[in-house]
């Protein structure tokens, strides 16, 4: 048995030793037929045998395995780059001869045995078509044939040995548990419980791990042979070749317009300059939550307001969220373009005779920009605010008799009952707390408006009158939604105010001026029953309803039932008076009778 390019074969077993050969002799004659691929003990783990005769530090030799041609880099002959400047020098520099230098970065990232391919140009003003394609794929596969040769059968042999034995299953990284979680999640869970498919499950869990070592053993065997002097050493002159995989692109007529699209981006495309991601990001970080009227502060304050004070917190907050708007964000916005001058200051013209359309239409877009985040912070706070008055949705309605326990949600509004001949009213009326509700919402609005474009601050010098940013305004279908919707609420919630007068009919009486003209005929009856019986309506309204929760509305009774108690005084007082009146003349009759009387005696 002879051996081309190997160690001369090893002497014949004496015929005075055992028919079977020694594991020695076994393993030696291994050796000579199969030179070793990887060092048993090393640093690193896989580390190749054609290391040994190199002395590399572990860094160096793990930088080694990625890619043959970094094989002879070292660290201590790269100099250290802090910044990209430095890099462009260090790399264009020709005083300073460095290994970097002396390398074709290209070929840092093509395999060493890639034959090179004679590159067939053609133009891109007619697409290729399906077939044309196929041709140049195929001249391409036809030059790599020629310039590899196909492996024989004992490549082949050899290739799968060193494959299957030549590299140690504990060299190489376990498979993450994540992929075989990954993998069982795509099955349907009732198969995976199914006690029939277990051994099946534990078969192809074996197969699936069988299949990541041997895929990590065969790159690390076609890394290895990627040398042409471990070709020589392991006698493989060819590897099997994968095969070729192709494909086909559809023809694309449209490349002209695509091209002449794509150069129109480029140059009028600002949505993808980096300042608008910086903006963003600005709004996101620091302004995004910023809302007009704080929702949350008000459900925590001292609920109910009357309405002119709920209207002046309104008021406060919008002028406190303008003023950070107006003297935080765009200030800071303007100083980002001051910053970064350099990516926006090739847009404006070069010369007298350039057109300023490009450097308009990016500050267009930018001014967009702000717009949009400015009109979404006036989107979120109508929404807060309507979500506010959501709360008493359900209406303030109620089944008489009134109960208070009925509506136990904190109310929004305080609302005065008050007397104005021959009726009660609401102070201030209803329709002038649907016009102060409204106004908050208009009250957003204008707190957005006339906000001044960041180029105001840059170019002080601009005279337009587009120099504001664009908002929500007060025609649009979005904002009338929102006035809708709370029109619908603030309907339902005046139902229980309405109907909670019914309660003062009884004392209908004390309220129109029949009372006082009738009080005449009430001294011709029983006084004291009279007196008795507005003793007794005095205390019932003395133990009326003070303050009267009403979903959205408070009614404070407190002058009402206070008029009330009032005029009883007076009826009561009337007759009183009345009464001490009559018994005061009755006293005069009777001493006038007893000094006639005394006189008659006397005589």
């Amino acid at each position: 048995m002879s051996h081309p390019k190997q160690l001369p074969e090893l002497p014949p077993i004496p015929a005075s030793s055992s028919a079977t050969p020694s594991d020695l002799y076994q393993f030696v004659l291994k050796r000579r037929c199969y030179p070793r691929l990887m060092q048993q003990a090393s640093w690193t783990l896989a580390a190749p045998f054609k290391e040994q005769s190199h002395y590399r530090s572990p860094s160096d030799s793990i930088a080694n395995n990625y890619t043959p041609t970094a094989r002879d880099l070292k660290l201590k002959n790269l100099h250290k780059l802090t910044s990209s400047s430095m890099t462009r020098t260090s790399l264009g520099s020709a005083d300073t001869p460095t290994l970097l230098n002396s390398l074709d970065l290209i070929s840092l990232c093509v395999p060493a045995h890639m034959p090179e391919l004679h590159v067939i140009h053609y133009t891109d003003n007619q697409p290729l078509t399906p077939e044309e394609q196929f041709v140049i794929m195929h001249l391409h596969e036809e030059e790599i044939n020629k310039k590899e040769n196909s492996p024989s059968s004992n490549d082949i042999e050899r290739y799968c040995y060193y494959i299957h034995n030549g590299v140690q299953e504990d060299m190489l990284a376990p498979q993450d548990k994540e992929v075989m979680n990954v993998i069982l999640k795509q099955i349907p869970a009732h198969l995976l419980a199914n006690p029939y498919l277990e051994n099946s499950l534990v078969c192809l869990k074996e197969e699936i791990k069988a299949d990541y070592l041997i895929s990590l053993m065969k790159a690390i065997v076609d890394y290895i042979l990627m040398d042409p002097a471990e070709r020589e050493r392991l006698l493989i002159r060819s590897t099997p070749r994968p095969f070729p995989q192709r494909v086909i692109r559809a023809p694309v007529p449209w490349h002209s317009s695509y091209e002449e699209a794509k150069s129109w981006n480029e140059n009028s495309l600002f949505t993808v300059n980096p300042l608008m991601y910086t903006l963003q990001q600005l709004w996101l970080s620091e302004y995004s939550y910023l809302r007009f009227v704080r929702t949350e502060e008000m459900l925590c304050g001292d609920l109910p307001l009357l309405p002119t004070e709920f209207v002046d917190v309104i008021q406060r907050h919008c002028v406190e969220a303008r003023e950070i708007l107006q003297n935080k964000w765009i200030p800071t916005c303007a100083s980002i373009f001051l910053d970064e001058k350099r990516k926006w200051i090739h847009f404006a013209p070069q010369n007298d005779y350039d057109s300023p359309q490009r450097i308009e239409s990016y500050f267009s877009s930018v001014a967009t920009l702000m717009s949009l985040q400015l009109r979404g912070m006036v989107v979120n706070s109508l929404e807060d605010l309507l979500a506010f008055f959501m709360i008493y949705k359900d209406g303030s309605d109620f089944t008489e008799p009134y109960q208070d326990m009925k509506f136990f949600v904190p109310q929004m509004l305080i609302v005065k009952l008050n007397v104005e001949e021959p009726k009660i009213v609401f102070e201030p009326s209803l329709k002038e707390c649907w016009d102060l509700i409204s106004h908050c919402f208009r009250e957003i609005l204008r707190s957005a408006e006339e906000l001044p474009k960041v180029e105001k601050i840059l170019f002080p010098q601009l005279k337009r009158d587009d120099l504001t940013l664009r908002t929500v305004k007060p025609d649009e279908l979005l904002f009338s939604d929102y006035v809708n919707k709370l029109e619908m609420i603030f309907e339902s919630n005046i139902l229980g105010p309405q109907k909670y007068l019914n309660v003062y009919k009884k004392y209908s009486n004390l309220l129109n001026n029949n009372a006082q003209q009738d009080v005449t005929d009430f001294l011709k009856e029983d006084h004291s029953l009279r007196i008795d019986s507005l003793t007794k309506l005095k205390r019932e309204i003395m133990s009326m309803h003070v303050t009267v929760p009403l979903a959205m509305f408070c009614l404070d009774a407190v002058q009402l039932n206070e008029e009330l108690c009032i005029r009883t005084q007076n009826l009561k007082d009337r007759l009183t008076e009345f009464e001490v009146m009559e018994n005061r003349e009755s006293n005069k009759r009777y001493m006038l009778l007893s000094c006639m009387i005394v006189a008659v005696c006397m005589d």
